[in-house]
Formats: structure tokens, sequence, C-alpha cells
């Protein structure tokens, strides 16, 4: 067994739940002094093997509940000489500390096979402040690593319930490279379960609405089908259309050609549903049923523009404007009835792109220019809903001063790629604001690495960060624990950014690593 000693009382349990042991030595036993510890071991050790005693930063103080600052790590050997490899890197996250590193030496295991579901780790540690760890003094040879944040601290990864993070590939440790350092993890979740329908709420004697477990993947929602049935003389109810919401995408609007009968029961199926991950609809709860009413629909749709309060300033020069109906609405009246103008009022060449029928997006053609005001304008006689319902002669607007670009800066940096001739796929390079509120965001796409500028940036502090796209996917793509595919590769530059009012900062610097 070994001894251990602290400075000071310890909650023993955060002890115990916080002691790893690599290679595997059996159930543990705790001997409790003090502030001391004696730990023995159920199984004999193996001859001519480093063990490392891994002691992760859950433990706490018994007064003030402080955690370890970092991991701490013992190393002994059976035989007359202590491994010398080491791996060290982070994992980047909201809340990246006491998330546990799985790594297994590949040289035991079959690397297409490998579960780590089913399959506990060869070494294990915790990570710190800051989400920093290391792994030292384990054996040469190839590696698996995983990141994962261990919900039941059984040592295994469990989907849907923990969180993990891939590399971009494996890792070796050999003599001639006994040091790996920079080895980065994003944490992400596994969705492997099939989403359901959960409920139909009827709103008028026309209109319903149904909801899913969890979100519908837009892309394919297009071939959905959706059937009404009574379920006394199963004679179907025709529908003029089903529609995703963009604000909550697990919600889907159901306009029906004619009215519900009040008390009859009716059933709602669904086909062809999938979600974000790619899981298909399960088909043993892909129904509902529900009784009709006899409330006819009498409101008329009303608009709002997401994020944009009357008399707002500082809008961005760039910002797309998000229109939300109270409804489903006909798109086909709407093609000329909402615009966005000037202080003249001259209209501003602009695109409208439908995300649903209560949802469209207003962007302008060219950017808007600084310090002036503009009007969304809606004519609205033109809003009409499903029900015949439509206002008077009348126009809705909403007025915004843009941003003036005497306020905002500009960063010029660099993307680094060491595999620069081997790598494909573009680089998104992103800065994100951590001192204004709500937080602002920018977004460069990249055709290679290179040097960039990003112009218009408001005052503030920024971190910034980056992706190769090697999927060309468009969003950064995590990969999977098993069967293994690797994430794509990813930069965080070390520094905020401090962007002032008609500068330009330069020696921002993202390595690919």
């Amino acid at each position: 067994g070994i001894e251990l000693e602290f400075s000071e009382y310890v909650d023993r349990r955060s002890v115990e739940e916080s002691i790893f042991i690599s290679p595997y030595v059996g159930t543990l036993e705790f001997e409790w002094g003090t502030t001391d510890v004696r730990v023995t071991f159920s199984q004999a050790l193996k001859e001519h093997t480093t063990y490392v005693v891994n002691i992760g930063t859950d433990v706490v103080d018994r007064r003030a509940k402080n955690r370890m600052a970092a991991g701490f790590t013992l190393a002994f050997s059976t035989g007359d000489s202590i491994d010398q490899g080491f791996i060290s890197g982070r994992v980047f996250d909201e809340k990246p500390e006491g998330v546990m590193v799985f790594a297994y030496a590949l040289a035991n295991y079959n690397p297409d096979t490998l579960d780590p579901s089913k399959v506990k780790p060869d070494y294990i540690m915790q990570t710190g402040k800051n989400g920093l760890f290391t792994l030292s003094n384990i054996a040469m040879g190839r590696y698996r690593l995983l990141a994962v944040r261990d919900e039941y601290r059984n040592l295994l990864y469990d989907k849907q319930v923990d969180q993990y993070g891939v590399t971009v590939g494996d890792t070796a440790v050999t003599s001639a490279q006994p040091r790996v350092s920079d080895l980065w993890f994003r944490l992400s979740q596994e969705d492997t379960s099939k989403p359901f329908l959960t409920s139909a709420q009827i709103i008028t004697d026309r209109h319903i609405k149904v909801r899913f477990s969890e979100p519908v993947d837009s892309n394919s929602f297009e071939k959905a089908t959706f059937t009404i049935v009574d379920t006394l003389h199963l004679e179907s109810v025709g529908m003029l259309l089903a529609s995703r919401g963009k604000e909550m995408p697990s919600m889907i609007d159901i306009v029906l050609e004619s009215r519900l009968d009040s008390g009859v029961a009716y059933r709602v199926t669904a086909a062809g549903i999938y979600d974000r991950a790619g899981n298909p609809l399960d088909s043993a709860s892909a129904s509902f049923v529900f009784t009709g009413i006899s409330k006819p629909d009498t409101v008329r749709a009303a608009p709002a523009v997401k994020g944009i309060a009357d008399s707002l300033r500082g809008v961005l020069l760039d910002r797309p404007f998000d229109i939300e109906f109270s409804e489903p609405v006909r798109r086909n009246l709407l093609v000329d009835a909402i615009s966005l103008r000037d202080s003249a009022r001259v209209e501003v060449p602009s695109a409208m792109h439908w995300s649903s029928s209560s949802d469209v997006r207003l962007i302008p053609v060219t950017l808007l220019r600084s310090k002036e005001w503009y009007q969304i304008q809606i004519v609205m006689d033109s809003v009409q809903d499903y029900a015949g319902n439509k206002w008077r002669d009348s126009t809705w607007s909403v007025h915004f001063e843009s941003l003036d670009l005497r306020t905002t800066g500009t960063v010029d940096g660099v993307v680094v790629d060491n595999r620069r001739e081997k790598a494909t796929g573009p680089i998104y390079v992103t800065a994100m604001s951590v001192s204004a509120s709500p937080a602002y965001e920018m977004t460069l796409r990249l055709p290679s690495s290179g040097s960039f500028t990003m112009e218009h940036l408001p005052e503030g502090t920024y971190t910034f960060k980056g992706f190769r796209d090697a999927d060309t996917s468009g969003i950064y793509s995590y990969g999977r624990p098993f069967p293994f595919v690797p994430s794509e590769r990813f930069t965080v530059a070390s520094d905020t950014v401090k962007v002032r009012a008609r500068w330009g900062v330069e020696g921002v610097v993202l390595r690919l690593k």
C-alpha cells in the first residue's frame, strides 16, 4: 500500500472518490488518521511495472470545501526504473475543471474495436484549474486519449450521460519524443436516442401545435409528413401546412383545411422526422390523440423583430433582421410588404429568407451606413393568417440607429497551420466579446491559413478561436469515441484582445496544432 498526508483536514469521501491508480490494482481500502490515510490494494503488484497514483481535483478541505488547484501524481516502480512517458494538454469548456482524461495503451487493444463504454483506461488523470492536465510516468507506446465528464465515476464512458472530447488522432510516446504536449479537447455530448412525439395542443378549431421531445432537424423537415384522422370513422382531415418554428424547433404548427368537430377525438401521426443528430423518429411514439374544440381563430398575426426594440442604438452594420410573426402567415402576400428603409425613407435592397411560415430573415445586400437611422416597415394589410384574419390599411415599423464606426476598431492576425500542405478544408475564425451584453461575435471564413483582418469590431475585450473545417460542413465536428472518429483541428488564442475605438490591433496568432 501507500501512505498519503494532506496539509489540512480534508473531506474523506472526496479523497476516496478521487484516487486513481494505474495500472489497475483492485479494490482500494482506506485507513484514516487525522490528516493522513493509508491506502492498501486488493491485488498484488506486478513485477517490473511502473504504477502511477493520481489524486484528482475533486478533493476538498473540510472547512471551506476548497478544491485542489491541480491533481497530484505519485509514481513508483516494482522494477529498477520508472517509465518516463509524458502527455499534457487542456480541456476547453465552460466548466473545464474536474474532467477525467482516459488514456488507453493501444498495444493492449484492437484500435477498431476499443469501446470506452466497456473498457476501463490504462491511465487516468483529472483536469485542474483552466482544464489543464498531465499524464506522467506512462510507458512508451501509442495511446488513444478521451476526455470524459464521468458522471457515474465508473471510469467508463456512458453515452448520453457523460460529455466527451476526442482528439485529432492517436498519440505516440516514443524514446525519441517521450514528452507530448498541447493535446487539446472540446467537450460535446452524444445523442443516440430517437425523438418522439410528446403532445398535440389544440389552439383553435383549425390550428394545432405538435411538440417533439427534442429539436427537429430543419434540413430533412421538408420531407416529413403528418396525418390527422378522427378515431371513430378514420376519416382524414386535410392540412394546409406544417411549419417548424425557428425559436422553438421542437414545435410544429399545423394548419387545417377545415374546422375540427368539438368533442371528437383525433389522432395526429408524424413520419419522416429526424433530430439534429440524424436519429429517426421513434415509430412506437409517433402519434398523439387530442380532442377537437369549437374555438374559431379571431386573432390577427402580430410581428416582432428579434433583439430590436424601437429606438435601439448601436445596431451592427452587417446584421440580418429576424422577423417573427405570432402565428403562421400567408407568405405570398408579403413578398413586397416587408422593407428596410433609411432615414430618407429610401428602401435598402434586401433579400428575404423564410425559415418557416412564421419566421423570415431580412438580409441587407450591402452594409448599413454608419450612425444612421433606419426602420423596418411592414404593410399590415398584407399580413394575413390562414384563418383569413388580417389588418386594415396600416403600417407597422420599428426604428433603430446603426453603429457608429468611430466607436469600432480593427484586428489583424494570422492562422498558422503546420500541416498546411496536407490539410484540407476552409478555416473559420471567430471573435467573441467577453465584456458586452448581449455578447457579440464575428466569424470569418478563410480559404486557407495565413493572415486575416476583422474590421468594425465594437469596443471591448475579445477572445479568438478557429477550426479547420475538414468535412466542409460549416460547423465544428467533435468526432466520436466509438467507433472512433477524430475531431477536427481547432485553435484558441492564448490571450484576450482589447479592441479600442479607431485603433488597429495586431499580433493575434492562432496555431492549428
